[in-house]
């Protein structure tokens, strides 16, 4: 499968990147600075809370989100306010059968989208002001997410797990479905 990992250089998103690529997939991050620089050099290195040699993965690397390739799924591990400048990137690398899975704390803007009632389609103006990211995205195409590891940046390209490893998928609509349940 192959999965973009945008904020592949933090935290969580590091995380993902070495276990998905680890796995099999073709894993692209994008991050900046010195730790794509960090990436480019030596793949991604994640210190499991119980174990003293990292994990290693070589992952493409890119800086900009548009020199990613179409994805199979796209991870997108930034904080919520990063997103609204970068959403019209993201659009642009989604084909009509990308999957994306934001990974950000509390109410994300895609939240109230297929929801029902009252709150249907609401934007969530804090985090998405004037509905971009809403308007960008086919709702669709995403897929929630609540994520429980905690892991910090140890060093450029490094990353070190603290604890947990679950990061439950669901649909926007509650419905249970075979995308939500595809191993990765």
């Amino acid at each position: 499968m192959k999965i973009c990992v945008i904020g592949g250089g933090g935290a969580i998103g590091g995380y993902l990147a070495v276990m998905l690529a680890r796995a099999g997939n073709d894993v692209t991050v994008v991050a900046r600075g010195a730790t794509l620089a960090a990436i480019k050099e030596r793949g991604l290195a994640l210190i499991m809370d119980d174990q003293s040699e990292p994990l290693m993965a070589q992952v493409k690397a890119v800086e900009k989100i548009r020199d990613a390739e179409t994805p199979d799924v796209v991870i997108l591990a930034v904080k919520a306010h990063q997103v609204e400048p970068i959403i019209q990137d993201l659009a642009a690398i989604m084909g009509p059968e990308t999957i994306l899975i934001p990974m950000q704390n509390g109410i994300s803007w895609w939240y109230f989208q297929k929801l029902g009632g009252d709150y249907q389609d609401h934007s969530v103006e804090t985090v998405d002001a004037g509905g971009v990211a809403k308007n960008a995205i086919n709702p669709n195409n995403i897929i929630g997410c609540v994520v429980y590891p905690a892991t910090f940046t140890q060093a450029p390209g490094v990353i070190r797990h603290v604890e947990g490893n679950r990061f439950p998928l669901g649909e926007l609509d509650g419905e249970q479905t075979e995308r939500i349940q595809k191993d990765v």
